[in-house]
């Protein structure tokens, strides 16, 4: 591997893992004269913020946004297999070679930025540097600990190599407590917020704390002390929660207000990490990515349309008058009606027929049509590209509607922001930390509550257990895990992380086909079918997940190039 630098002078360039690994910046700039001021050192800090992707950029890699997990689970599926979709964890597979690659060549880029930053230290504000290190060192542990969930045992490497460096592996325990202690000394320095409106997107105290009690949380299925872990994460999250920083934006419409423009630069009370976009110096493509062929383009030319939402996902929210599932005879679903009455949570997350919706080439307001995948249902204004049965396109028939704006041209262009860090997610991360320490289900319960109430469903124990608080704890422990399905659909990785901490996998992937939109009787297309039918007999399959093996899925190997070029990687951690 080689030693990298990343220096940005304009704090607004962004370079490819490739970038990263093969371009020498010291060839441009001295090391020596460059860290110098604390400008110098806002900006390539500036810089490093751009390695939290929510978002492919333009023309950034989609196998580094956070979206992308969501085909790793039982909600979404790539149409052509890829991108995780069909399960082939290997050690060549694009995946797991462009994770370890990608944020090894952060890891190192941090490095050399905290080394080199002394320089400046004379220069500047001791606070304010002591912050700018915090920053740094956390962005590097979020990548760590990410890398310790996915590989188990990766090299620490903690200061600038030589280009001949061969390190071994850390142990998998001493890997997590360095993150876990690097989240603690991070979380004493940084503000739990700011007063300069240009730093609202700047990492903070919650931000640390929070993803300290995922990482904790994260470790249950291996580590030697759960009880320990349960309660550490309990002390952060409920340090978050109430500090009073943070809240949940009221209603439906708070909820959906997180997933446009209303959100952006603080605008929203539930975000506690934002990642900026912007359509002149940082768009990202992302609605390009998922938007049906037949959505707007700005051009004649179609959308990729790779991510599709599975019916699992669809029919996993329950009914808003009574909380039942859907299955349940007695919930009030009605087949022929499947979209009415539902948790408001779907709606947002989904874009399913119906939806009316900018039709590709127009202005992307006013030509429009309305979407339907159904090979029977006629097609509106000429648009005959979305139909599930064609090739290149989505085939569940459901599509990714977070994140969506069709107020500009040109997705492959968009700013939406993406919310690295949510409050909700705080909430939850309490509830199942206070279950697992104390085994305390009413404050646990109590805290899902604040969840549903905010979108107007049922309280817990109304929706689970006619009205009777809930008393077995595996039982809530299942609902904090379906809540947070529902909660964080296709937004990032929080299903990934249940389905193998919670070792589910198994069960969600024991039918390894993908179902999508009902056709018909053995899935002959009959325009006639009920919309929300739940008979899978009638359920288009658009893939299948037959490359699941338990064991790759649990664990990540090592990527086989990495491997070819350090032997010490297959040397026993240390």
């Amino acid at each position: 591997m080689k030693r990298c630098i990343l220096l940005s002078i304009l704090g607004l360039c962004f370079y490819s893992c490739e970038d990263y690994l093969e371009r020498d910046f010291l060839t441009s700039y001295s090391t020596t004269s460059v860290y110098q001021t604390e400008q110098d050192i806002r900006f390539a800090l500036n810089t490093q913020y751009r390695s939290l992707r929510g978002f492919n950029t333009a023309q950034g890699n989609p196998r580094r946004s956070e979206y992308m997990y969501a085909n790793l689970t039982d909600d979404s599926y790539d149409r052509s297999g890829g991108r995780g979709s069909n399960l082939d964890i290997t050690a060549s597979s694009g995946l797991v070679v462009d994770d370890y690659i990608y944020r090894y060549a952060v890891i190192r880029q941090l490095n050399e930025f905290l080394f080199r930053a002394e320089q400046a230290k004379p220069n500047i504000d001791p606070a304010l540097f002591e912050r700018y290190m915090a920053e740094a060192r956390l962005i590097r542990a979020i990548h760590y600990a990410r890398m310790n969930f996915a590989y188990h045992e990766v090299p620490l490497i903690e200061e600038p190599t030589d280009p001949d460096f061969l390190p071994k592996r850390a142990t998998r325990l001493r890997l997590f407590n360095w993150i876990k202690d690097e989240f603690d000394a991070t979380a004493t320095v940084l503000p739990e917020s700011y007063e300069d409106s240009g730093d609202v997107v700047r990492l903070t105290k919650g931000v640390a704390l929070t993803l300290k009690a995922r990482h904790l949380l994260n470790a249950v299925d291996w580590h030697p002390d759960v009880p320990g872990l349960h309660a550490e994460a309990r002390v952060a999250v409920e340090s978050v929660y109430a500090s009073g920083v943070y809240k949940l934006d009221g209603g439906a419409d708070g909820y959906q207000k997180i997933f446009d423009r209303r959100s952006a630069n603080g605008g929203s009370s539930g975000t506690i990490l934002t990642i900026n976009y912007d359509r002149d110096f940082r768009p990202n493509q992302f609605p390009n990515t998922v938007l049906p062929k037949g959505a707007f383009s700005g051009t004649k030319r179609n959308n990729s349309n790779f991510n599709g939402i599975t019916s699992s996902l669809v029919e996993a929210y329950q009914m808003q008058a009574n909380g039942l599932d859907i299955h349940n005879s007695n919930s009030g679903y009605d087949p022929a009606s499947p979209w009415l009455g539902r948790d408001p949570r779907l709606d947002i997350t989904v874009l399913r027929a119906g939806e009316i919706i900018p039709r590709k080439g127009g202005d992307g307001v006013n030509d429009v049509y309305t979407y339907d995948g159904h090979p029977k249902v006629k097609p509106e204004n000429g648009v005959t590209t979305d139909d599930v049965s064609k090739n290149g396109i989505n085939k569940t028939g459901y599509h990714w509607q977070k994140y969506q704006g069709f107020d500009f041209i040109t997705p492959t262009r968009s700013d939406m922001h993406y919310h690295f860090v949510r409050f909700a997610e705080t909430i939850l991360l309490y509830a199942e930390a206070v279950l697992g320490e104390s085994g305390d289900i009413e404050l646990s319960s109590s805290l899902v509550d604040e969840v549903r109430a905010r979108v107007g469903m049922p309280d817990v124990a109304t929706s689970y257990n006619g009205g009777v608080p809930i008393s077995d704890k595996q039982q809530m422990l299942d609902i904090i895990i379906l809540e947070r399905r529902l909660e964080f659909a296709t937004e990032g990785p929080q299903r990934w992380f249940d389905l193998r901490r919670h070792k589910l996998a198994e069960k969600v992937f024991a039918d390894p086909n993908v179902y999508g939109i009902p056709l018909g009787k053995d899935r002959k297309a009959d325009a006639n079918v009920d919309e929300g039918d739940l008979d899978d007999s009638k359920k288009v399959i658009a893939g299948s997940r037959d490359s699941f093996d338990p064991t790759l899925y649990y664990k990540w190997p090592l990527p086989q190039g990495s491997v070819d070029s350090n032997p010490n990687l297959l040397e026993p951690p240390e």
